[in-house]
């Protein structure tokens, strides 16, 4: 049997034994902290359980830049920040998910994923109401733990890509003076 305990919205995570295990925990996760910046240096440490080494060091250097990018801003300027949920293709976040199928690449596993926002401030069957889109979701096994590799956004971006993009025009934008 699987070892997965979520105790509250994540407040412990216990290394998930399949693909299938870290995807829901990944999930209840996410969706349990809708994002508008990066992780604080706590959630990034429950996230750790669940995050590919390489994500996780992606994730602690955006959020240095971030730092200095706040620091190097003139006070009567908005900072060069990261803004939006960082883990689904909605700057929105979303509001539940639904798995699809499955399937191996290379060393990877990748899940097909069906993510929805609903702004309730819109009635039902309000245009606005609702946006449904597709993720897909890459893990690796580390270490005999299965972890979230990357997250493949919609139009070919994906969360490492994104990261990466943000350290790049931080270090070109963000010089402390």
């Amino acid at each position: 049997m699987a070892m997965l305990a979520l105790l509250g919205f994540g407040a412990t995570i216990v290394h998930a034994q399949t693909a299938e295990d870290t995807t829901h925990a990944f999930y209840t996760w996410v969706l349990a902290h809708p994002w508008r910046a990066i992780p604080s240096p706590k959630e990034r440490a429950q996230l750790s359980k669940l995050l590919s080494p390489e994500l996780s060091r992606l994730l602690q250097s955006a959020a240095d830049m971030e730092a200095r990018c706040v620091k190097a801003a003139p006070k009567d300027e908005k900072p060069w920040i990261v803004e939006g949920d960082l883990f689904v293709g909605n700057l929105e976040g979303a509001s539940e998910v639904a798995y699809g199928e499955s399937h191996p690449e290379g060393d990877a596993v990748v899940v097909d994923v069906d993510l929805m926002y609903v702004d309730r401030r819109f009635p039902k069957a309000h245009k606005h109401r609702t946006v449904a889109w597709k993720d897909a979701l890459e893990l690796r096994q580390d270490s005999g733990h299965w972890r979230v590799s990357d997250v493949r956004f919609a139009g070919g971006r994906s969360l490492q890509q994104e990261l990466q993009s943000y350290l790049e025009e931080g270090a070109r934008s963000c010089a402390v003076r």
